[in-house]
């Protein structure tokens, strides 16, 4: 069972109060672009991921009708043997999305926020699931169902979102059994001493089980994003951009070896002439510049009004679409989809961008009238996906409006 959805009105409960306690405090953890991108990639991977977690569900489901295993009769005890156990297998899944390239292309998205809030707990790929599935292998060759083990998994995952915050410094014992901010602040910050280091899901344990633990320095300050800067509100393109970039190492790289290799190097290993010939810009603690373009006040409130239909939008997707209607499913992540990716456009004020959302807006609007069996009905999606096309004009300004595509 996958309970994160049902999990979705406390995330946002608990995400409404750090954000008041912010704007209370003045502490400046949140920025209204920030934090679009990542509910904006959260979304994605929730809606446009839908076919990977199925994909990865049929193929564990496969996998324990054909290949031999024993079956638990689950009890309460066998249940809390089956959270440890894939904590265990979350933590070496984990490590290796840190250590691989390829694999590191897919974790990357959790960790391009350079603000560390709630929000960024959202930040997932919306492939990660069908990629990392693998590793949990072991829980059905065990005699775990596939059905516990996506339970489990959604409880992994429910569990980590509260860490994610500034709020909450220490908590004493805790710290040395259980994944905490403080623990998983070390995990997102790219100062030397915390790379790579504190990759358990729940229990720190393992981390210090296997020596990748690194406590939170008075001295080291964590400061947070990725060392190559994404640069980009857009979710489509958080998930693309690494393995593009091993594409094109792969492509300017000479050797056949380098080329094959380049994908299973550790995270950030680049062949010795491409590094020569294009280097890229690395983001360090003492130099890094936060992404942070700023769209006038009214653009930027209708961006934000344009989020809330989304979100709302993306609520109604996870309630009433399902895999067996693949193709009505794929309709109706078109205004999703499309939304999010030039929501981020008009955040980006790229040229054109308000022309461009105007004009998708009001073909999704003829949607619901070409469309066999759309769900939602064809007098409120119709007025909703309008909605936008009357708002970014009048909020864009000229300026947009005048540029050209």
């Amino acid at each position: 069972m996958n309970l994160i959805l049902y999990a979705i009105p406390a995330f946002m409960l608990l995400l409404l109060l750090e954000l008041a306690l912010d704007f209370r405090r003045k502490t400046g953890y949140y920025r209204l672009n920030d934090a679009i991108a990542s509910l904006s990639t959260g979304m994605l991977s929730q809606t446009m991921g839908f076919a990977t977690r199925f994909m990865g569900f049929l193929a564990y489901a496969t996998l324990w009708a054909v290949l031999p295993h024993g079956e638990l009769t689950m009890t309460p005890w066998l249940w809390l043997l089956a959270f440890v156990f894939y904590d265990f297998c979350y933590y070496w899944s984990h490590r290796c999305q840190h250590t691989i390239n390829v694999l590191w292309g897919i974790h990357v998205v959790h960790h391009q926020s350079e603000e560390y809030n709630l929000t960024t707990a959202l930040r997932q790929p919306f492939n990660g699931f069908f990629i990392g599935s693998v590793f949990y292998l072991p829980m059905l060759f065990a005699g775990f169902p596939p059905a516990v083990v996506v339970t489990v998994g959604s409880l992994n995952l429910i569990y980590q979102y509260w860490v994610h915050t500034r709020f909450i410094k220490t908590l004493g014992w805790v710290e040395q059994v259980l994944v905490t901010p403080m623990n998983h602040r070390v995990h997102h910050a790219i100062n030397d001493p915390y790379i790579d280091r504190n990759f358990g899901g729940v229990f720190i344990l393992w981390d210090r089980l296997f020596g990748t633990y690194q406590k939170e320095l008075d001295e080291e300050p964590c400061v947070y994003g990725v060392r190559k800067p994404l640069q980009s509100w857009n979710p489509f393109y958080a998930n693309m951009h690494v393995h593009w970039q091993l594409l094109q190492d792969c492509w300017h790289a000479e050797r056949w070896r380098d080329k094959l290799r380049l994908w299973f190097m550790p995270t950030g290993w680049r062949p010795a002439d491409v590094e020569a010939r294009y280097p890229l810009a690395r983001c360090l603690p003492d130099n890094q510049q936060k992404y942070d373009l700023r769209p006038p006040l009214p653009l930027a409130l209708t961006v934000l009004a344009l989020h809330i239909l989304l979100m709302g939008f993306t609520v109604w997707f996870l309630l009433n679409v399902t895999m067996p209607g693949f193709g009505l499913a794929l309709a109706h992540f078109i205004p999703l989809g499309g939304g999010l990716w030039l929501n981020s456009r008009l955040l980006e004020q790229k040229p054109g961008a308000a022309w461009q959302a105007m004009l998708f807006w009001a073909s999704c609007a003829v949607l619901p009238w070409v469309v066999s069996g759309w769900l939602l009905p064809v007098q409120l999606s119709s007025i909703l996906l309008l909605l936008p096309a009357v708002l970014i004009p009048l909020a864009s300004g000229r300026r947009l409006l005048s540029q050209t595509v």
